[in-house]
């Protein structure tokens, strides 16, 4: 199984949560705990370690070089990535689920890294996320711990009158999103919880988006959520998209053109919480 995205021009969001601390449950992982995953390691044993693994600060910043994300087994290739994306993979939670330095939780910061690192035999993809648990921990110095708070979020449901897309008539090949020439995307095969997860990450909904429509399966449809016209250029598109000014936009569009909306509510979330990590990270 191969996972490939190169997350482009369009595509790069800025995310941010916001919550009440509720209970606090320590699970500290770090340089002094080198056992990373330490809840996963008592049920399902510790997570094999990379044989070799390059992690280097990414030159340039956000705006420079490709964004490669690359999973295969036995081996992971991630190009310009914040911190913050690594530990959601390593840990399997959103990145809404990720607290800490905005340097660290923010998508759009300029503190990116480069990780490539193989395994000294195939092993599954979802192995070698966990693998990187044990690699942050060591070259990061990363340590954290889990709180559930009560955050406020949005719940995706349907509008009234149902949805206006069908199902992906073949649910084969990869999700993506590219841009569909009339200033809108086409969405290609997603289900609602990705759709709601990449909501998340709009500074115009600025909550997470938890998928409360009932719809499984997947889906492709086009989308205009910014009132786009085919002759906005480039630099327009990102400030529109990076800039939060958008939700009156994306509330009455998703309704209008996809027959969902987003209703406030509140819900416990766990939540990792970073006590440290080093920005400038142990290389080979």
């Amino acid at each position: 199984m191969r996972i490939a995205r190169g997350l482009g021009f369009h595509k790069r969001l800025l995310l941010s949560a916001a919550g009440l601390l509720s209970i606090a449950v320590p699970v500290a992982i770090g340089g002094f705990a080198a056992a990373s995953g330490l809840c996963q390691s008592q049920t399902t044993g510790a997570p094999a370690a990379f044989e070799v693994a390059s992690v280097k600060a990414h030159q340039g910043g956000a705006d420079k070089g490709e964004r490669t994300r690359i999973i295969e087994p036995g081996r992971i290739t991630y190009m310009n990535a914040s911190l913050g994306e690594f530990i959601a993979m390593a840990y399997g939670v959103k990145r809404y689920q990720v607290s800490g330095p905005d340097w660290i939780v923010n998508p759009g910061s300029s503190d990116r890294y480069d990780v490539i690192a193989t395994a000294g035999s195939p092993v599954s993809t979802e192995e070698v996320k966990r693998m990187l648990g044990p690699l942050l921990a060591e070259r990061f110095h990363l340590i954290f711990h889990r709180e559930t708070r009560e955050l406020s979020v949005f719940e995706l449901v349907l509008a009234k009158g149902g949805p206006k897309f069908k199902p992906s008539e073949k649910a084969e090949g990869a999700q993506s999103m590219k841009p569909d020439g009339e200033g809108g995307f086409y969405f290609r095969n997603w289900t609602m919880a990705s759709f709601g997860n990449w909501l998340s990450g709009l500074p115009s909904v600025g909550r997470p988006v938890i998928d409360r429509t009932g719809l499984e399966g997947f889906y492709s449809f086009d989308a205009n959520l910014f009132n786009f016209t085919k002759e906005t250029d480039t630099g327009d598109t990102k400030r529109a998209m990076v800039s939060g000014d958008a939700s009156d936009a994306i509330f009455s569009t998703l309704q209008n053109q996809l027959g969902l909306k987003l209703v406030a509510q509140r819900a416990m979330m766990e939540i990792i919480v970073i006590d440290h990590a080093d920005k400038l990270p142990t290389e080979n």
